[in-house]
């Protein structure tokens, strides 16, 4: 993970969460089953009542809410924890936006080397690709690109107007499966993460199953699949959350999220060496209510810690 760390670019440094320094951790006892001798589903089965106690005492310390839905992917075994509860997806859409985008051009409907100019006045804040190459004209098969590489705010725009606006995430989102999540707005105000308000929303359970559906199930085909994955496992803003978490040998195909209320997510699949998949979907964000609070990225990090090292 160090090395993951060490070349994050320019870009990924300034886009990631700032991490909170927690003080008087709590001890834990350790979980009766080692994760290194099992597999991600037998291991979810047998560390369940260790897990629920583990995301307690993370919710403590870090002054937190934690959403969390972990699912094997060939057998769907499962543990949650607030997994029904609803949290802001802030970035995390834009795996819905560039499935839909390249599904449709799959089967016709959408030219991914058609040429888009990036219009100044459309870039909007977090969107350093887009900035960087303002006033050029792109394929939108590189706003697909960038959106999930770089959580480009203006790329995500660009797939939304491609498809309709906001509201076509959730029309996709149901064509997964998924019956919870909800696009409202566009970047940045869908980062807003307002308390109470369920527009822009989804939650731990929801996201785990659209993205099980979209990269380890048959809603995309081989092709299309294997682009969304390697872009994911390429993701620059996960340094610091989930590939921080992981033991030596695993990998991260992910995407990340932020957002007010120190909301920070990340979500997608990850694998040990051997190449089990284990689905992940993290949610987090503030216990103080307070919308400046900012979020942590050591939370993610030690969440996808507890779910994969049982430590």
């Amino acid at each position: 993970m160090a090395e993951r760390q060490s070349n994050l670019s320019r870009r990924t440094l300034l886009s990631g969460a700032v991490a909170v320094p927690v003080a008087g951790t709590i001890a834990l006892a350790g979980p009766p089953v080692a994760a290194s001798s099992h597999g991600p589903a037998s291991v979810l089965l047998q560390r369940r009542n260790w897990l629920t106690r583990r995301m307690e005492v993370l919710e403590r310390e870090f002054s937190a809410r934690v959403g969390l839905f972990a699912v094997d992917g060939p057998t769907g075994a499962k543990f949650g924890h607030r997994a029904d509860e609803r949290f802001a997806m802030c970035s995390t859409f834009k795996v819905y936006a560039a499935a839909a985008v390249l599904q449709r051009a799959s089967e016709g409907l959408a030219d991914l080397s058609r040429g888009i100019r990036i219009d100044p006045a459309d870039v909007v804040v977090n969107s350093l690709e887009c900035a960087d190459f303002a006033g050029s004209t792109l394929p939108l098969k590189w706003f697909c690109k960038v959106a999930l590489t770089h959580s480009d705010n203006s790329a995500g725009n660009q797939l939304l107007r491609e498809l309709g606006g906001p509201a076509a995430i959730g029309t996709y989102a149901r064509s997964l499966g998924d019956t919870e999540s909800r696009l409202d707005r566009w970047e940045p105000e869908l980062n807003n993460a307002e308390r109470g308000d369920p527009r822009d929303t989804s939650t731990p359970r929801a996201l785990a199953h659209g993205y099980r559906k979209l990269l380890l199930g048959d809603a995309l085909s081989p092709l299309v699949q294997a682009q969304m994955t390697g872009w994911m496992l390429a993701n620059g803003t996960s340094g610091q959350r989930m590939w921080a978490g992981l033991p030596d040998g695993w990998t991260s195909a992910d995407k990340t999220g932020a957002g007010l209320f120190g909301t920070v997510n990340d979500v997608g699949v990850v694998r040990n060496p051997a190449g089990e998949p284990l689905v992940l979907s993290i949610l987090t964000d503030t216990a103080s209510g307070a919308a400046d609070t900012p979020g942590s990225n050591e939370l993610v990090a030690a969440i996808t810690r507890a779910v994969t090292s049982g430590k």
